[in-house]
């Protein structure tokens, strides 16, 4: 049997939006015979990205219908409980909810995380009896930073990893992860996406943790697509100043980023004046490998390249999103946002959690309110589940007709 951890909220449509998890209606789903006849296939589910074709053809849940066992499997993994939330929607493959093919999305995602290979491949054969459709390919689910499932052999996929703000705890998940990636022998996968165009400052531990990781990555010939890296060597070296004796952590971080910058010259200055203030040998210069470079230098002109228009630019967001202030929910401000449709790109998203879901669903519906269409492209099943039951409409996961 199904069980539900919070009660369901009913609420009139004159109530004002509130900067809380909206909990959808129950009654909300009595109006499905109102609902356009429309279909929404797996492919909406994640804007055309990580499904086989011949899996194309399922129609999705209807907004509101999500269930009680995917309802609970979203919260707890929201809580960082996917061990829990898997074992919620294991238990509704044996009730009513096995017809819900989000149910098995979700359950998908969450092994495809966890790096269980066996089940996912099981899950599999019973999806195609369930649904008489092929089911979705391990390598096209499969999380990046996900473990492999032999020691030592790379991961399908790049890792991507979002550093912003004041990077002070050096307990960090992506700063931890990074780190500890880079100790291994054969680092898990040989491609990162490093994004750092919002880091601002790093505290000495976290700037010697950072640039120590990197140097690894780069010394075991590991590919990072950076985000940003210009104007961050420009922000964290703007308060660096010779004959200072502070910052430390943040030198060392900012001349290993010049180091993949190719920058020689502003990296020699910058060793130079390392030397005089802290009296210490600075760090060697390194060149970075044909390939490296090509990948730098890629990045960098996708950073400064103009999209098509400025509305196909997509807002993109990374990493954990935590928290009723987290940076992401400035970009999607009514103040701040300049086109229409606002287009967010999720496929970086690792998690978000419930109260930062709830503002972020509080968001949507208010840019909604302002005739500004919302399109949300590439998040994952466990996280689209956690949006749409903190109130996001099943509508904002579709590719625009």
């Amino acid at each position: 049997m199904g069980f539900t951890i919070f009660p369901k909220v009913s609420r009139s449509k004159s109530a004002p939006a509130q900067v809380v998890p909206a909990v959808q209606s129950a009654d909300a789903r009595s109006d499905r015979e109102q609902r356009s006849a429309d279909v929404h296939t797996l492919t909406d589910l994640h804007g055309g990205h990580g499904l086989p074709p011949s899996a194309q053809s399922i129609v999705l849940d209807e907004p509101g219908s999500l269930g009680p066992s995917l309802e609970n499997a979203a919260l707890m993994f929201a809580h960082g409980n996917p061990s829990a939330a898997t074992a919620a929607l294991s238990h509704a493959l044996d009730t009513e909810e096995r017809s819900k093919p989000l149910v098995w999305m979700c359950l998908f995602d969450l092994l495809a995380r966890s790096g269980d290979r066996t089940l996912f491949d099981d899950l599999a054969l019973k999806f195609v009896v369930q649904f008489e459709r092929s089911a979705p390919a391990w390598d096209e689910l499969a999380n990046v930073g996900v473990a492999p499932t032999k020691p030592g052999a790379p991961s399908p996929g790049r890792a991507r990893s979002l550093l912003r703000g004041a990077l002070t705890d050096p307990n960090t998940p992506v700063l931890a992860a990074l780190t500890e990636s880079s100790k291994q022998k054969t680092p898990p996968t040989q491609r990162l996406d490093v994004e750092i165009s919002d880091l601002d400052t790093v505290s000495d531990v976290c700037g010697l943790l950072l640039a120590g990781a990197l140097a690894a990555f780069r010394r075991k010939g590991v590919f990072i697509s950076f985000r940003g890296l210009d104007g961050a060597i420009h922000r964290l070296g703007s308060v660096l100043k010779p004959g200072e004796r502070s910052h430390k952590g943040q030198w060392y971080l900012v001349m290993e980023l010049l180091q993949w910058a190719g920058s020689m010259e502003k990296f020699e200055d910058r060793a130079v004046d390392f030397a005089v203030t802290f009296e210490v040998s600075p760090p060697s210069w390194e060149p970075l490998s044909a390939q490296q470079r090509s990948v730098v230098v890629d990045a960098a002109k996708a950073d400064t390249q103009p999209g098509e228009s400025a509305g196909n630019e997509a807002i993109r967001w990374a990493g954990e999103l935590k928290g009723p202030a987290d940076l992401c929910l400035k970009s999607i401000a009514i103040d701040a946002v300049t086109t229409n449709p606002v287009v967010v790109d999720m496929s970086g998203v690792q998690r978000v959690d419930f109260v930062c879901g709830g503002a972020i669903a509080n968001a949507f519906n208010r840019l909604m309110a302002q005739a500004i269409d919302v399109r949300v492209v590439r998040a994952s099943p466990i996280v689209q589940a956690l949006l749409m039951l903190t109130g996001a409409p099943l509508s904002l996961f579709a590719k625009a007709r």
